[in-house]
């Protein structure tokens, strides 16, 4: 089973990183060999070469060389535009900034063109190939366990789309009796021994349900004796996410049962890159408008220019979150525990045109560069709602597993400020599970035009 989905894993990835380098080579061999661009030069080669390993990036990234994206995700073409994307963006901005030569724009085009064509048919070649080996002779699967889950779970494999498995045999665990009638056989472990398993199975796979998770152990030293490979599949509940990922840490092994890809070198790296250069941009843009503002801010009313308030972060982290101040001075303990209304008499006049635009939250770009905060996720709350919230609505601090952000899906969705707690957790719960740079892309887009129609900004 894991065999066959390797060695489909390794066949579609490398056909995904050569096809770059053959549709860039290819495509202005074919414009050369028609009169429409100049020769190829070296420095043309190289260019294919930063394009191919921007693409091999991009494609990990978003999972275009992944075959069980490719079988299981209805939104893999759009990840492969995304990919595209980003490679030729790479490019074009590298060229921008190149000057030694000039590159034919055609070429760079039909290049762009012929690779998506190129990923769109291999894509569904592959899957054509995987489907008629798959009908030619499947994975023959002894499923261990006889109650509802392991009957679920091989129907789950018969019905796979990518690696259909026919389940040959049912094992009954000792103690245990058989919740349902089938045609398949139903065995005992001992039983087992007996069978000439070498033309009859391919896989063992234990269906763990909790009530089996005791005897794991002792069942897996049984089932060893065997000389087949074992795989473990376990219920944990409809409800719980489990990540790919298995550690051993102290000679344990552990299991990712964690929702956030905070952890993940996609998110660590990509992220943070993303944070920093969309910061940095951001301040040298408005770097003019920031010092304007700020000098509007001071003459407006007695008091700094810039209000600083404790948030909680990711992990429950405690931060001073950075604001241009909107309100007149208050005492700390008032607005560390009240909303702001839609007629607060806390408010300058500068600072209600401030947060209506939210230009006050562009000194959090700060802190993004500081590293308490990222431009996209939940928005971070103080801890006296944090405390209140978590105590009322289950799950609450599930959001903090990512870092904090100064827009987030809940603030694009309408749900910011002063609205439906649940609602805001809801989206804030989507993103957390959902993460990618992709819907990071988006949700800024879609930031730029909530800020001209937003209704709860005050």
């Amino acid at each position: 089973m894991i065999r066959r989905h390797s060695l489909c894993e390794l066949y579609f990835r490398v056909c995904c990183i050569l096809l770059p380098g053959l549709a860039i080579l290819g495509t202005g061999g074919v414009l050369r060999g028609l009169g429409l661009i100049q020769p190829l030069t070296l420095n043309h080669v190289y260019l294919c070469l930063i394009l191919s390993l921007v693409w091999l990036v991009a494609s990990e990234h978003f999972k275009v060389s992944s075959v069980e994206a490719l079988f299981r995700d209805p939104d893999w073409i759009k990840h492969c535009l995304a990919a595209l994307a980003c490679t030729y963006m790479s490019g074009f901005t590298l060229l921008f900034f190149y000057r030694g030569e000039s590159f034919s724009r055609m070429w760079l085009g039909s290049s762009a063109v012929v690779l998506l064509c190129g990923i769109l048919l291999a894509g569904s070649g592959f899957k054509r190939l995987v489907r008629h080996t798959g009908k030619r002779g499947g994975v023959r699967v002894i499923v261990v366990g006889a109650d509802a889950f392991a009957l679920e779970f091989s129907r789950r494999l018969a019905s796979d789309e990518f690696s259909p498995c026919e389940t040959v045999a049912f094992v009954r665990i000792p103690g245990q009796q058989a919740e349902f009638e089938t045609e398949v056989p139903i065995y005992d472990v001992e039983q087992l021994s007996g069978l000439n398993l070498a033309g009859f199975a391919n896989n063992l796979v234990i269906a763990a349900s909790p009530k089996m998770f005791p005897n794991i152990s002792g069942l897996i030293s049984d089932l060893e004796r065997l000389a087949l490979p074992i795989q473990l599949t376990m219920n944990l509940g409809s409800e719980r996410r489990v990540n790919d990922r298995v550690f051993k840490i102290g000679g344990m092994q552990l299991l990712d049962l964690h929702i956030a890809a905070a952890e993940t070198i996609n998110y660590i790296i990509l992220k943070r890159c993303f944070d920093v250069a969309f910061s940095v941009l951001v301040l040298v843009v408005a770097g003019i408008p920031m010092l304007l503002i700020a000098l509007a801010v001071k003459l407006s009313s007695p008091g700094p220019v810039l209000f600083s308030q404790e948030r909680v972060g990711i992990n429950g982290s405690v931060f001073n979150i950075l604001k241009f101040r909107t309100m007149r001075v208050v005492p700390q303990g008032e607005s560390d525990t009240r909303w702001t209304t839609p007629n607060d008499s806390r408010r300058t006049v500068i600072g209600t045109f401030l947060r209506k635009t939210s230009l006050d939250e562009l000194p959090q770009f700060f802190n993004v560069l500081q590293g308490n905060m990222s431009v996209v996720g939940p928005r971070p709350e103080r801890p006296h709602f944090v405390e209140k919230f978590a105590e009322e609505i289950d799950a609450y601090n599930s959001r903090h597993h990512l870092k904090s952000g100064i827009t987030g899906w809940a603030q694009v969705k309408g749900w910011r400020g002063d609205t439906d707690i649940k609602k805001r957790l809801e989206c804030d719960l989507f993103y957390v599970r959902n993460w990618s740079l992709g819907l990071d892309l988006q949700i800024v887009a879609m930031t730029i035009l909530a800020v001209f129609f937003a209704k709860n900004a005050y």
